[in-house]
């Protein structure tokens, strides 16, 4: 009888342990699918930082020379271009 009770014990622990392993491999799974959008951010990260620097250094230029109406229009269109992309980094984000 003690047997039996021992052997029920040993089933229900290996069942339990079952689950837990299914539950660590599902986590796994989903820790690799976050650390690959993990990385994408911060690749999209990388390239809005560097479209910032860009236009900073072009309006730098812009006090040394004269600019066409053709130009601000390009500048405007670069900064427009950039903030839809902050944005849209920021919604694939969500909050913080």
């Amino acid at each position: 009888m003690a047997d039996e009770l021992v052997l029920e014990i040993l089933k229900g622990l290996q069942s339990g342990m079952a689950r837990l392993q299914a539950a660590v491999t599902n986590m796994q799974d989903d820790l690799s699918r976050v650390k690959g959008t993990i990385s994408k951010l911060e690749i999209g990260q990388n390239i809005l930082t560097q479209d910032v620097r860009m236009i900073r250094a072009g309006l730098a230029d812009l006090g040394l020379t004269r600019v066409s109406a053709g130009e601000i229009e390009a500048i405007h269109s670069d900064i427009n271009g950039l903030v839809d992309r902050m944005n849209a980094l920021e919604a694939r984000l969500g909050p913080v």
